[in-house]
């Protein structure tokens, strides 16, 4: 079945997106086997579903994500871990010499599975998965524009590593991991994912970015 917009095409709620009701994903609603906006945001073809994204929006955690976060509090039983916009993650760990053994402080930014989330809080998992950056750059954006840095099969995300030289790790909840061969390429790369972050949107994205990495580059 078509569907009636283009790649990160902005939509308003009530507009027509497919006449295929079972392609309703996040964002839409399905009257009478068609879908529509249920709100404003970019829409995609995620999954063969169809999806809102909408400019801004808090981090829903889900069972299976991973995501960046800041060791806020080391305890006897654990570790609580800022995800960012007033999240806290639990690290639960029973034996008090293993916590010990994590070598987690506070401070330390860690790249960590989601285990659940739910009534009882966010839980995060622990041992050998939790990854510790030891240096990097560290930088937030709109949570639900990961997706569009990523880009389809990662195409947007890759160019930008490709022309800075940098290493990103992405965390679902919008913290983000920059570490390249000098402080200029990080840079470059940090203004092109606040330019992604801002322009999400629009089209002609992809030729925009490349062209500030180079600029900054070249500098």
């Amino acid at each position: 079945m078509p569907v009636y917009f283009s790649e990160h095409e902005v939509v308003l709620p009530g507009q027509l997106l497919s006449d295929n009701g079972k392609r309703s994903g996040e964002g839409t609603y399905s009257v009478g086997g068609k879908v529509y906006a249920a709100q404003i945001g970019f829409a995609i073809v995620k999954n063969n579903k169809v999806t809102v994204i909408p400019f801004k929006g808090a981090y829903k955690p889900a069972p299976g994500d991973r995501v960046i976060g800041i060791v806020s509090d080391v305890k006897p039983n654990g570790f609580e871990v800022d995800l960012g916009r007033h999240l806290t993650g639990i690290i639960r760990v029973p034996d008090r010499a293993e916590v010990k053994s994590m070598n987690l402080k506070v401070g330390d930014v860690i790249y960590v599975k989601v285990r659940e989330s739910g009534l009882s809080g966010v839980i995060l998992e622990r041992s050998t998965r939790i990854k510790k950056f030891e240096s990097g750059l560290l930088i937030q954006i709109h949570p639900v524009k990961i997706p569009r840095l990523i880009g389809k099969k990662g195409s947007m995300i890759s160019m930008v590593k490709k022309l800075t030289g940098c290493d990103i790790v992405t965390g679902k909840n919008g913290l983000i991991v920059i570490n390249g061969p000098s402080p200029k390429h990080e840079f470059a790369a940090m203004k092109a994912i606040q330019l992604i972050d801002q322009e999400a949107h629009t089209s002609g994205l992809t030729e925009r970015v490349e062209k500030l990495i180079k600029e900054l580059l070249e500098k």
